[in-house]
Parts: C-alpha cells; sequence; structure tokens
C-alpha cells in the first residue's frame, strides 16, 4: 500500500496560503490594536492544513488535544511564559468542507473545545445535541435551499434535476431541495448523487451529461462541491450542453470553474453568495507582506497554484510557469485573487473569539478582571450576539447571471 499523506507533507502540496493569512492578519491586528482589547494577553495559533481530507483533520484534531502545540503559540499572559507550561487549545477555527468539520467537531465536542467554521454549511451541524461546540460564521443551507427554491418560483420553472454528493454538504442540501420543490409542486426530472470517489475517470461521468443532454429539466442545480462540478462542467462544456446551471455556494464564485476553457457556451449559470464584505486593510497588508518576497515557501505555493484570475487554462501555466513567476508573485496579482466570502468569514471567527475572550476574562481597555485559566467548556458557553444570525436574501432581478 502506498504511504499515508502526512500533516507535513499536505502543506508543501496544498495550504490555502492566502486564507491562512486572513486569520494571521486578523490575530495580529486583535494583538496589536490600541487600545488593547485584550490587556495584558497576547493570542497565538497553529495552523494544520487538513487537505479536505477526513483522517488528516482528525489526526490534527487529536494532536491539539493532547496539548501537543508549540507553548509559544497558546494564549498566554504577556512577559509571563511560565503561567502555561503546557498550553491548552481553546478554540479551533475551520474547516472548509462540511463532512471534514463534521468529523472534527464530534471530536472537539468531547473537550468542549469550540470549533467556529467559515464555510462549513451543512444543516446537520446546527444540530446542538450533535454538535453542541460547533459555530459557524456562515448560514446553514437552511437558506440557501428556500433561496434556491424562491429563484426558481420566480423565474416560474415547472421542472428541474439535482446532482448532489454522497456527504454532509451535497446529501443533506439535495434533500432539503427535494422536500421543498414538493411543497411547491415543482417537478425533479431526476436527483443524482455522485459517489465519494467521483472522479474524471468515473464510470458515471458520461452518463451523467448524457442524462442532463436529454432531459427536459429548466434548470439544472449542482449542489456538491467545486471540486467535483469542475469535473462535470468540463465534460458539460466538451459535449456542447447550453443549459440553465443554478449554483450552490461552494462553486458559484469559484474561479477554477469560471476560467474553463469555453465555460461561457455551457449556458446562464445563477449563483448563490454569502453577503460580501471585504476585511478592513487586508489587501494592504498582503501587498506589504508579499512585496518582493523571498521566501522560498511562498514562491513554491504561488507558482504552484496560479493565484492570478481571469486566466483560461491554456495560458494559466505560461503565465504561473517556473520562467514567468514574477506575474504570479506581484502584489496586485495576489490582490486580486482575495475570496472575499470565505476571508470575511475567517476574519469574522476572529472577531467572535475575541468578543468571547472579552466577555469571559472580563476584560476593559484597561485590564482584565480574571486570569488565564478557563476552561474550554466556559469560553464555548460564552454567548456572542452575532453568531449564528440569521441571513436576510435580496430580491431576485430576472436575467442576473454568474
Amino acid at each position: 500500500a502506498p504511504p499515508r499523506l502526512e500533516v507535513r507533507d499536505c502543506i508543501i502540496i496544498q495550504l490555502e496560503i492566502l486564507k491562512s493569512f486572513v486569520m494571521i492578519y486578523a490575530i495580529r491586528e486583535v494583538n496589536q490594536r490600541k487600545p488593547r482589547v485584550l490587556p495584558n494577553f497576547t493570542i497565538g495559533y497553529d495552523i494544520y492544513d487538513t487537505c479536505g481530507d477526513v483522517d488528516i483533520a482528525i489526526r490534527a484534531a487529536l494532536q491539539l488535544l493532547k496539548n501537543q502545540s508549540d507553548p509559544q503559540s497558546c494564549l498566554v499572559p504577556e512577559n509571563n511564559t511560565s503561567a502555561f507550561s503546557e498550553p491548552q487549545t481553546k478554540v479551533v477555527i475551520g474547516e472548509r468542507y462540511s463532512e471534514v468539520s463534521t468529523a472534527v467537531a464530534r471530536i472537539l465536542a468531547l473537550s468542549s473545545v469550540a470549533q467556529i467554521s467559515h464555510a462549513s454549511t451543512s444543516e446537520v451541524l446546527s444540530k446542538k445535541y450533535k454538535f453542541p461546540s460547533f459555530l459557524r460564521t456562515v448560514p446553514s443551507d437552511a437558506h440557501q435551499t428556500e433561496g434556491i427554491v424562491e429563484l426558481v418560483k420566480e423565474f416560474n420553472w415547472k421542472t428541474v434535476a439535482i446532482v448532489g454528493s454522497d456527504d454532509e454538504y451535497g446529501k443533506y442540501g439535495s434533500d432539503r431541495l427535494e422536500d421543498h420543490f414538493t411543497n411547491a409542486n415543482v417537478c425533479i426530472e431526476f436527483m443524482t448523487i455522485l459517489p465519494g470517489d467521483f472522479n474524471q475517470n468515473s464510470s458515471l461521468l458520461p452518463k451523467l451529461v448524457e442524462k442532463i443532454n436529454d432531459s427536459s429539466a429548466e434548470a439544472i442545480i449542482l449542489f456538491t462541491k467545486d471540486t467535483y462540478v469542475r469535473i462535470i462542467m468540463k465534460e458539460a462544456i466538451k459535449a456542447k450542453l447550453n443549459r440553465t446551471w443554478i449554483a450552490s455556494d461552494s462553486w458559484s464564485t469559484s474561479s477554477k470553474i469560471s476560467s474553463l476553457k469555453d465555460f461561457g457556451s455551457a449556458g446562464q449559470v445563477f449563483g448563490f453568495i454569502f453577503k460580501r464584505k471585504e476585511v478592513p486593510g487586508f489587501k494592504d497588508y498582503v501587498t506589504s507582506v508579499f512585496n518582493g518576497t523571498t521566501n522560498s515557501f511562498i514562491k513554491h505555493h504561488l507558482t504552484r497554484y496560479k493565484p492570478c484570475l481571469n486566466q483560461s487554462e491554456e495560458n494559466e501555466e505560461k503565465n504561473c510557469s517556473r520562467t514567468n513567476t514574477q506575474q504570479c508573485l506581484h502584489p496586485s496579482c495576489l490582490a486580486t485573487h482575495l475570496d472575499q466570502d470565505e476571508s470575511y468569514s475567517i476574519y469574522l471567527a476572529v472577531q467572535v473569539i475575541v468578543e468571547g475572550l472579552r466577555r469571559l476574562l472580563k476584560c476593559s481597555n484597561q485590564q482584565c478582571e480574571r486570569g488565564p485559566r478557563f476552561t474550554a467548556l466556559e469560553l464555548t458557553s460564552e454567548q456572542v450576539p452575532f453568531i449564528n444570525e440569521r441571513p436576510s436574501f435580496s430580491q431576485v432581478v430576472p436575467g442576473s447571471k454568474y
């Protein structure tokens, strides 16, 4: 059997570096803010890359709970490193994919460690009796599925098709859509659930594209992760399909998909996204950090993962190859690549943690009444007003496109 991928190897392969820098920036901003938000305390962090893999995420979560992190990466009083000889993890930010968050949430709940996800939207994670310490800075799919149904009703479409996936995001989302459409008297011509091992060589792919081609559905809803959608759309473009697609939030703003060659020929796409907001000061921070960087790790990432937007598949390699690294290393190119949807959700997660700490430690701008010793359960129990706020939907405008 091939060797299993270790966490340290995964970091070299596909760290989503800009999203990590959002958290780093947010924590740095809190620690340097004047007047102090948490007087006499400094927030630290450890970063683990899960590669979107459940097994790796579980190992990372277990390692955090075993308190094997660097003592300098813990919440410690300033100028007093002896207070915690063995640091304890209090909060975990992540994961992106719902199926990974579900696995991690079960482990963290054993120690009442709070988990705040910036992108996991599966409705099942809202069940507090199963995931008592799970929180998120994005709305659950209960709201998104309602929005999709309202879109279909707005255009008076009578038949739809649904493609989901066998995971917490795609399965529960598809099931909820099925319930909503049944109640709204909208016909579901077919619903396909992609298996967990779905890939470009899957025997299901040509059958699915043929089914979509033969379908009379007025809209095709792809409620699954962006990696699966990219595979489907590449095949749909090759088959010269021209349909109306509805994109769930997982891929509605994905440059991996919108940059596909001849993507526009596949038809119009209506997408759902979270309410966007720019992280204050982050673009300037990215520019200052990456301007003229000589860091070999950062260069490796930038030249491998092509952060420049508006590139077709044909010229991606040309623009971001080793022989032409300057374009991808240019700060202005990085700034355009910022994912405002997830970036702000990560930033908000840090603000939630800080507000929880301020309340728990009873902090003013001058001092905190409590000391650094507290349990994870105490922090998890703090009620922060803007967690899990119900979102509002803007009016659907006929003719709006991807």
